[in-house]
């Protein structure tokens, strides 16, 4: 194999691909990256098993072939050499050379027969979607999916259409978040639920992208295409939860605050929380007062009182304030709506006037 390329190109696909390697792996191939070569185009692939990724890039190619290499090393490489804007690479026996202007580099590969194959889907149902929607729409609710792999449905993000809209959910049992996106594509007749740590490498290697990506969906494997980008990933094949019958249809309290001003009071109110994150609301519509309490025998206590509309009933209850928080970073509008639904029951935030995106918080108990 010998070809020469753009060394700023390969080296954004190399990143993006090694970030996909399975770095704890006691197989050393999937340690590495494939570099292969079709008529005028590089094609890099990597895979943990999990995920699968491929990146096209145009090259000049002399001697078509393929080699697997450490993806880590070959990255630092590049990065190391930033001041050359061409590069060539050659192989030969399973050592690659690599030639700038003013480098010559050696480096040790790997047989391509075993790197593993990347499925390509042909079948199933499909849908286009802009990449800023889709990473938009992940990214709205990455923060409420479970970490722990325990469950693998609530350990993920779940993704579904209903009428003009492409639905994105996520929970850890203790919080939930729902964000809507306007589509107007493909119909697509049920949903799929992604390993957060699969969605997770698909947001940063479509944060580069600019171009539509194809969604393929299967039983077992959901593909990703746009016309420089192709990944695989495997889905759970499980019923994600009826989430919809514990979204509060009503409320007997309701508070408008300021993001700003609830973010600031947070953020001093955590100082003093306690190893549960733990705050209080009081909330009393008659009197015209709402504050937000904290208690730490450690440490001490804070109280403040927030400059708010609200309406309804007087309630007094516990939320985990980082939580709260979180959700907060993902509302666009300058004002917050919280909705109260009794003592030891979910309470419900939205940016005021915007229905698409949804957060929902357990209380704590005492």
């Amino acid at each position: 194999m010998n070809f020469t390329c753009n060394r700023t190109d390969l080296q954004k696909c190399i990143m993006n691909a090694e970030r996909v390697t399975n770095k704890n792996s006691s197989l050393p191939i999937l340690n590495s990256v494939l570099l292969a070569t079709n008529n005028n185009t590089l094609i890099i692939r990597a895979t943990n098993l999990e995920v699968g990724v491929e990146f096209q890039i145009p090259a000049e190619i002399k001697t078509e072939g393929s080699i697997a290499v450490s993806g880590s090393l070959i990255s630092n490489i590049l990065i190391s050499i930033p001041d050359e804007e061409k590069i060539n690479i050659s192989v030969i026996n399973n050592v690659c050379k690599i030639t700038t202007k003013n480098k010559n580099i050696t480096v040790k590969g790997f047989i391509p027969d075993d790197f593993p194959t990347i499925p390509i889907i042909n079948d199933g149902e499909s849908f286009t979607i802009q990449p800023q929607n889709l990473i938009h729409g992940i990214k709205s609710v990455l923060m409420s999916a479970a970490i722990s792999d325990i469950k693998p449905e609530i350990s993920s993000v779940y993704i579904y259409q209903k009428e003009k809209s492409l639905v994105f959910v996520a929970t850890d049992s203790f919080r939930l978040a729902e964000k809507k996106i306007n589509y107007t594509g493909e119909s697509i007749s049920h949903g799929v639920i992604i390993p957060i740590k699969n969605i997770i490498e698909i947001v940063k290697v479509f944060e580069i992208i600019e171009e539509n990506i194809l969604f393929k969906i299967t039983k077992t494997q959901i593909s990703c295409t746009s016309k420089s980008v192709y990944i695989t990933s495997r889905v759970i094949q499980g019923i994600y939860p009826d989430y919809e019958q514990i979204l509060p249809k009503n409320n007997t309290t309701e508070v408008v605050i300021l993001k700003q001003d609830l973010i600031n009071t947070l953020k001093l109110s955590t100082l003093f929380s306690d190893k549960f994150n733990k705050i209080q609301f009081i909330v009393e519509p008659k009197d015209k007062k709402c504050l937000i309490t904290t208690k730490n025998s450690d440490i001490g206590e804070t109280e403040s009182n927030l400059t708010v509309t609200m309406s309804g009933e007087p309630i007094e209850i516990l939320f985990n304030g980082k939580h709260l928080f979180d959700c907060l970073n993902i509302i666009n509008q300058d004002s917050v709506i919280i909705q109260f639904n009794g003592f030891n029951k979910p309470a419900v935030i939205r940016g005021l006037g915007d229905q698409s995106f949804t957060y929902l918080t357990m209380p704590l108990t005492k």
